[in-house]
């Protein structure tokens, strides 16, 4: 071969490799759609109230806006709502923002508690005044909009697919108003079912969008082996959140379309009134969980399965328990069939309190350890820590800000010191705000 055929040779594969690079990764070629992205709506907020004015001085900005994305059935677009949070110092451009947040939500059962419309979130944590994050966070189907509709909850893919699609729509609007946030550090974070959706958004970039890179993954308290989560459910005598598998299991009918009646699942009152209790959203999951148990408050917290789920329901060899327990396995992001190789340039924290009475830890080191299992580097918390509001509201949040800045460029002591002492003044607060919520005492 002559020699300048030899460097067009070496030029043209150079061309190939580039144009095939994550940098050059376009997903507006996959999509079907276009996301269409437009701000509907700026507003000042604070973050927990007491906190935001005593301790941590929380006050932040918020920017919400519509996106196309796709509905449940996957090929159907729908119009969402997603939000962007930042303090006053980013939003004014007075401060460059130091890395961004995609804040995945937990679980809302009621009207007006999405992100975009709730100001008393722990999201305002992740944007405080020390580090300076932009937060993007996405509504998803079922709210806002579309609140007339059934969420999808605990189903991975379409979470996915609309939460990175909010994802997208934000980098956009913030590039268009002109915040600096190329190349910055990326925090993919979440607790409860909103640490199940950090962990499918992570299977969904590793698996659909190499463009985009996580520099942690943090999740807290999740229902990561949904299969697992149930076969604990119908084997313990009573449940901590009595909500939880109804609140699957409708999504999953809705969402997938299976093939059996509410009555055959749950007993009653229950089944008689998932539209009423559920499906309207006019209860949040305290309210469904006093619901469940009959009015008793003590059992709401420590609720018999007899009163959640019928006999077939309970029996793991009886073909709707096999039917229920296949879908869920199916959508479980760890254990038996999951084939996933986990980016392992992504840094992970799985969380699980030993004292969680509303899904058992057993999950959490399950996840770590596929993590860990596929050359991952996991950091983990499974000690003790109390009940699995407890834990969310405090510690979850406290080491993830912790983490975040210790994956910061430009982190340094006096930053660290000082959010360790805003996390220790809000500490008393919250201990407050668990039991103005819930009655329980910390």
């Amino acid at each position: 071969m002559k020699k300048h055929n030899l460097w067009m040779l070496i030029l043209f594969c150079g061309v190939m490799f580039a144009s095939c690079s994550d940098n050059d990764y376009d997903p507006d070629q996959e999509r079907e759609y276009s996301l269409d992205q437009n701000v509907t709506g700026r507003r000042e907020c604070h973050a927990l109230k007491n906190i935001a004015d005593d301790a941590l001085n929380l006050k932040f900005r918020q920017i919400i806006f519509e996106y196309t994305s796709l509905g449940p059935d996957m090929k159907t677009p729908v119009r969402l709502t997603g939000v962007i949070s930042m303090n006053p110092a980013v939003y004014n451009k007075e401060a460059a923002p130091r890395g961004l947040v995609l804040y995945n939500e937990f679980t809302c059962a009621k009207h007006g508690e999405r992100t975009s419309q709730d100001e008393i979130d722990d999201i305002g944590l992740y944007v405080n005044k020390y580090q300076n994050l932009i937060m993007v966070s996405a509504d998803l189907y079922g709210w806002t909009l579309t609140e007339d509709k059934p969420q999808a909850y605990c189903c991975p893919e379409i979470t996915s697919v609309e939460t990175i699609d909010a994802w997208d729509a934000a980098m956009r609007i913030l590039k268009d108003e002109g915040y600096a946030i190329d190349g910055l550090p990326t925090f993919n974070v979440g607790y409860s079912s909103g640490g199940y959706s950090a962990i499918a958004v992570q299977r969904y970039c590793d698996q659909r969008r190499p463009d985009i890179h996580w520099t942690l993954t943090s999740a807290g308290a999740a229902p990561f082996d949904l299969h697992s989560v149930y076969i604990s459910n119908i084997t313990s005598p009573t449940s901590g959140y009595a909500c939880s598998f109804p609140l699957v299991v409708v999504a999953y009918k809705e969402t997938y379309n299976l093939d059996f009646e509410y009555s055959d699942v749950f007993v009653e009152p229950l089944a008689s009134n998932i539209q009423k209790w559920i499906l309207s959203k006019d209860y949040g999951t305290w309210d469904i969980n006093k619901l469940i148990a009959g009015g008793d408050e003590a059992k709401s917290k420590d609720c018999p399965v007899e009163m959640i789920l019928t006999p077939d329901a309970l029996n793991p060899e009886s073909a709707l328990s096999k039917k229920l327990a296949s879908k869920l396995r199916e959508n479980s992001l760890c254990g038996e069939g999951q084939t996933w190789q986990p980016s392992t340039k992504t840094k992970y924290f799985i969380m699980h309190s030993a004292g969680d009475k509303y899904m058992d830890w057993h999950v959490g080191e399950e996840m770590a350890n596929y993590l860990k299992g596929h050359g991952c580097n996991v950091e983990t918390e499974f000690e003790d820590w109390g009940n699995h509001v407890d834990y969310g509201l405090f510690l979850h949040i406290g080491r993830t800000i912790l983490m975040m800045e210790d994956c910061m460029p430009d982190k340094d002591d006096v930053r660290e010191q000082a959010i360790k002492g805003a996390i220790d003044k809000a500490k008393e607060y919250i201990k407050d705000k668990v039991y103005e919520i819930t009655g329980v005492s910390l």
